[in-house]
């Protein structure tokens, strides 16, 4: 799967380079046509305006001259100039300047023609000649199929018209109105050939430039884009690699034990979390300097590393602790083995710099699935086993409860525990249990929270350990009963019928006052034994099987209910669980959040939904994160559910709103007393 990952990225990056390359260059291509087009038309309107400017010229030097202001004046060439203005002509057709001219007075009279048939015609609708007699030059491609230009069509090819107007000043040396107009017929040909070529050769240069300056953008961005996936690449392996080592760090072992459990929990197998503290690495520190201690470090993460099969992991989680994986192993007796041996190897003095340095290793193990199901727990498990094993001595230590409050942070929260439990600084906060086929909330289940100064809103899995190893889990179990009582009975009173559910410790469990002071706080709340619902663990009950039997059947006496918690975890037998005085079974969540990716976790939801049918229990599925849970759990005739995707916890005062929203929302019947 690494290496699937590793081959689609460059894949992608490659691909959006070909498409940045492909669509610029159709965005040049865009460009191209547009100026290409541009420039040809202006080329186009520069040589026609070259080509009237030439007529003009012709008009002004060689044929204006020879008129005279009577001629516009008497609407007639007098004989004389018009022998001239033939003979200029014919130079002009001979030379193949002109190929006509038409010489018009101001009522679009053509007084002048080099065709003699032309002369005495009247033109006066051609808006060209109209605008030459306004003032304005402007030009014309010839119209064969026009009234004015029928005399030309025998002239051959197309023909440029040019309108110059005729001034006072052109006949009689005063520059004033316009007296007549010029009309000057040019050969188009070359005017269009001589545009053409120019136009090919500025759209030749533009098309070569532009395809130049996406060459050299894309050669740019591609280059650009090769830094950036090369910086890319680099950044990945600081943000997944130990700097100093090169070994894995925490993202990249978190990352490497999922897919670990992923296929342990299709196979059935084991996957082992070890975690080692490196021995005496401060002495070198201190006395060699931290080169030194660098140079050990880096030493130990090679030897370790060749300890281990090619499938396994070592990573740096920092300072002198190591993490090693073992995916797939045979269990906790074949990972002990590997622990051993890791032991054995860091016992071998290190050669550094020619200096022998001695230290050794402290390991804890943690297993899947015994110790935990997620590598946060697993590691949490593994840590508290290398801390155990410091204190006890020992070089390894395999995880179990007992250990949990050797954590050095827990032990450090014990004082300020107790301190929060007197001062009622703890809080419960309420998770609703939602029925699956009506969609109604039924009741909540209380979770202890405590909101500490320093650290922030802590969940019970932070300080609840310690308080079962240190006698503080009876007044922290009263606490929360009592917390939890008082608030049911509120949403009771204010029509919400609801219960509550409050997790039972061994110590609670085996308490002689257990029942009695139950019974006094209830009473106390005001709140009917049936709306309480105390949860036990597999574990807590078989800690003391037959006293744990005659507890549940004095609880039950008083009219409390019981529910087996964390179902799937523990040790109970089948013939042992029938004896319990419980009403219902609530399936781990670890099972419930892996049931839709694992066949093992779906068979054990769907084989304790069928047990708790066969021994008429209800059943509450645990965890459930998403909707498709949900709906499989309802398939499965699973009774009721709770989850973050239904709800979330939610301090008391916010539950009446939380319970109305979720039963909107799923279309429940509202929850009333």
């Amino acid at each position: 799967m690494h290496i699937g990952r590793r081959l689609a990225r460059p894949l992608a990056r490659t691909s959006l380079l070909v498409r940045y390359g492909v669509i610029s260059g159709l965005l040049v291509l865009c460009l191209a046509l547009a100026l290409g087009y541009v420039l040809a038309s202006t080329v186009y309107d520069r040589a026609l305006a070259q080509s009237e400017q030439t007529a003009a010229n012709i008009a002004q030097l060689a044929v204006g001259p020879l008129l005279q202001r009577d001629d516009f004046d008497q609407g007639a060439v007098a004989p004389e100039r018009r022998e001239r203005l033939t003979g200029a002509m014919e130079t002009l057709v001979a030379h193949r300047t002109v190929v006509r001219v038409k010489i018009f007075d101001r009522t679009g009279t053509v007084l002048f023609a080099d065709d003699p048939d032309l002369i005495g015609q009247r033109f006066p609708e051609d808006p060209h000649l109209q605008a030459a007699l306004g003032g304005q030059r402007s030009s014309d491609l010839d119209e064969p199929d026009s009234a004015e230009n029928a005399s030309e069509a025998s002239l051959g090819g197309r023909l440029l018209e040019v309108y110059v107007p005729i001034r006072k000043s052109t006949a009689a040396g005063a520059d004033r109105d316009v007296v007549g107009a010029f009309e000057i017929y040019l050969p188009y040909e070359p005017v269009a050939s001589s545009a053409e070529a120019d136009a090919r050769r500025l759209v030749l240069w533009l098309a070569g430039g532009l395809v130049v300056l996406w060459a050299v953008l894309f050669q740019l961005v591609a280059a650009a884009s090769r830094r950036l996936r090369e910086y890319a690449r680099e950044q990945a392996e600081r943000a997944q690699h130990d700097a100093l080592t090169g070994l894995p760090n925490r993202v990249l072992l978190a990352d490497r034990a999922n897919q670990a459990l992923l296929v342990s929990r299709r196979s059935g197998t084991s996957t082992a979390l070890l975690i080692a503290d490196l021995d005496r690495l401060k002495e070198v520190n201190d006395t060699l300097g931290h080169h030194f201690g660098d140079l050990l470090i880096s030493a130990v993460g090679a030897r370790l590393r060749g300890e281990l099969r090619e499938a396994d992991t070592v990573a740096r989680l920092g300072g002198d602790k190591f993490a090693v994986l073992l995916p797939e192993v045979i269990g906790v007796d074949a990972a002990l083995e590997v622990a051993d041996r890791l032991v054995a190897a860091m016992r071998t003095p290190f050669d550094i710099d020619d200096v022998s340095l001695e230290t050794g290793a402290t390991l804890g193990l943690a297993s899947y699935p015994e110790h935990g199901r997620d590598v946060v727990r697993l590691l949490q498990c593994a840590d508290v086993a290398m801390y155990a094993a410091k204190s006890d001595r020992r070089a390894v230590r395999v995880y179990d409860r007992s250990m949990d409050a050797f954590t050095p942070d827990r032990l450090a929260l014990f004082g300020e525990l107790r301190r929060a439990i007197e001062n009622d600084e703890l809080s419960v906060h309420y998770q609703p249990q939602v029925d699956i086929n009506s969609g109604q909330v039924t009741g909540v289940e209380g979770l202890v929270r405590w909101q500490h100064t320093v650290h922030g809103l802590l969940p019970p899995d932070d300080f609840i350990p310690l308080a079962e190893h240190t006698g503080l889990i009876r007044p922290l179990t009263w606490s929360v009963l009592r917390m939890a009582a008082r608030a049911c009975q509120r949403w009771r009173a204010a029509g919400l019928d609801l219960t509550v559910a409050v997790n039972l410790s061994v110590r609670s469990l085996l308490d002689e006052d257990l029942v009695a002071q139950l019974d006094h706080l209830l009473a106390d709340a005001g709140l009917p034994a049936s709306a309480l619902e105390l949860e036990i663990t597999e574990t807590t009950v078989m800690a003391d099987p037959e006293r744990s039997l005659a507890v549940l059947a004095d609880l039950r006496g008083l009219g409390v209910r019981l529910s087996i918690d964390d179902y799937g975890t523990g040790q109970a037998s089948l013939a042992y669980l029938n004896r319990l005085p419980v009403d219902t079974l609530k399936i781990d969540r670890s099972f419930v959040i892996a049931m839709l990716g694992s066949s093992n976790d779906a068979a054990i939801v769907r084989s304790t939904i069928e047990l708790s049918r066969s021994l008429g229990l209800g059943v509450v599925a645990e965890g459930v994160e998403t909707e498709q849970t949900w709906q499989r759990l309802r398939e499965l005739g699973c009774d009721a559910a709770q989850g973050n995707w239904l709800a979330g916890p939610a301090p008391a005062d916010s539950v009446p709103d939380l319970v109305r929203r979720l039963e909107r929302r799923l279309g429940g019947a509202p929850a009333r007393a």
